[in-house]
């Protein structure tokens, strides 16, 4: 299907600063239907702050969003009526409500427990449906959390860290359901193989500056990118 010049979603020189700190550095990145962008870098890059300008966490200093080539300026509660949801890097599950009413938060409001028990068996939960999230073990409870963004059925999903705390076989199976992904996906991630395997374009961050965006060839053989790493390393 084409699309316009203008669809998905735009940044345009964004700049942040906590007080002194300067946490994005005139960052423009361009998120096109039905790709998955990777947005990577050392600890402290600014990853999580770009997805938090997305989300309407953090307004930026200078800089636009477009959404379609429209303005778009993100609010939290408004996110799903836009297309977009969004995984935390940990787990923010409600304890107290079972893992099916959790992902039912996530759900547009004619969207019934059928289309929740769907999710659910697609990110292999769905025997878990009645049980407390902080009765399951970590990797499972990850799942949940992207159940509950995929039944919202974003056009853009935003994963951050979504590897985290998981093993190789776990790693494995995220990979496969985002190749599967029939929407546009933004993921900040640490774990590379992951990156390199899914992504059909990276951003490279570093002390929130952008020092490369290219394939996932291109990026490996960056030296820029290798010297930040190298760098963070040391």
């Amino acid at each position: 299907m084409s699309t316009s010049d203008n669809s998905g979603l735009s940044l345009q020189h964004i700049t942040v600063r906590f007080g002194g700190l300067l946490a994005l550095d005139d960052v423009s990145l361009r998120v096109s239907p039905g790709r998955v962008v990777g947005v990577i870098g050392p600890n402290g890059a600014g990853k999580t702050t770009l997805f938090n300008v997305v989300s309407g966490f953090v307004v930026p200093q200078s800089g636009a969003i477009t959404l379609d080539g429209r303005a778009f300026r993100p609010r939290p509660h408004q996110l799903n009526r836009n297309g977009i949801a969004r995984t935390l890097q940990g787990v923010g599950q409600f304890n107290g409500m079972t893992v099916l009413d959790n992902v039912l938060v996530g759900a547009p409001k004619r969207t019934g427990e059928d289309a929740a028990f769907e999710v659910l068996e697609r990110c292999g939960v769905a025997e878990h449906a009645y049980s407390y999230p902080a009765l399951l073990p970590y990797a499972k409870r990850k799942r949940v959390e992207l159940a509950r963004a995929l039944v919202a059925r974003p056009r853009i999903l935003m994963l951050d860290e979504p590897a985290g705390g998981l093993d190789t076989d776990e790693i494995a199976w995220l990979a496969e359901l985002i190749r599967e992904a029939d929407m546009t996906v933004l993921l900040v991630e640490h774990h590379m193989d992951l990156v390199m395997s899914v992504c059909d374009e990276i951003l490279v961050l570093d002390f929130g500056k952008p020092i490369a965006l290219g394939t996932p060839g291109e990026i490996r053989n960056d030296p820029k990118v290798t010297d930040a790493y190298l760098g963070a390393a040391a």
